[in-house]
């Protein structure tokens, strides 16, 4: 198909496609002729990888970017491919870590070895989740990473559930699936305070301005 049939059929407008090519996250047509190229179903599952990745999925550029180097490395086994797309998936560290970090980073590393955990030492997530505490630490001085224990149990409950029903039959479904599932576990989480708050509080709640 050409460029045109292809922005037709998959609904992503040409001057979108054609900045995936520029950036390199659609990989270009076959040339056919002089500033023309043929397009296949290739292109076509990759733009719909991307608009979900991007959209429901709200990944920021550079987050689509890892995940799909991370997928297009065939060189790995599926296990690594997987583990790859997980660590895709964790948000832009920042430039500069914090200068009270460190403390933090103890316990997160003391918090994991207690869970039995393999998590690797180079693990993203270590840093995101030492960042995080140390930012609730600067609004509470008292909080300490056992405020993380009760969410630790539901992630190990629900990644459990996960693999039994949600088979790793490859790293693109698992990619698809992680990103999905989290921005619907967070929509529940919010829908879920809301509801609490209808419960125990005596007033009503109003609804915020704009809703």
């Amino acid at each position: 198909m050409r460029i045109s049939d292809l922005a037709r059929i998959s609904g992503v407008p040409l001057p979108t496609i054609k900045f995936y090519i520029r950036e390199r996250l659609l990989p270009p047509g076959r040339p056919t002729a002089r500033n023309q190229a043929e397009y296949g179903e290739e292109h076509l599952a990759r733009l719909q990888l991307i608009r979900v990745l991007a959209g429901i999925g709200r990944l920021s550029l550079s987050s689509v970017r890892r995940v799909l180097a991370a997928l297009d490395d065939k060189g790995l086994a599926l296990g690594a491919q997987c583990r790859a797309t997980i660590w895709a998936l964790f948000p832009d560290q920042p430039e500069e870590d914090a200068p009270d970090v460190g403390p933090a980073r103890v316990q997160v590393d003391e918090f994991i070895a207690r869970l039995g955990w393999a998590v690797d030492d180079a693990s993203p997530g270590r840093d995101t989740l030492a960042h995080v505490l140390t930012a609730l630490q600067r609004l509470d001085a008292n909080c300490d990473i056992d405020v993380f224990s009760e969410h630790a149990e539901s992630a190990a409950r629900i990644v459990t559930h996960e693999f039994r029903h949600e088979s790793a039959h490859s790293a693109t479904a698992m990619a698809v699936w992680n990103v999905l599932s989290e921005v619907a576990f967070e929509a529940m989480r919010r829908m879920a305070q809301e509801s609490h708050l209808a419960g125990c509080c005596a007033t009503s709640v109003e609804r915020p301005a704009g809703a």
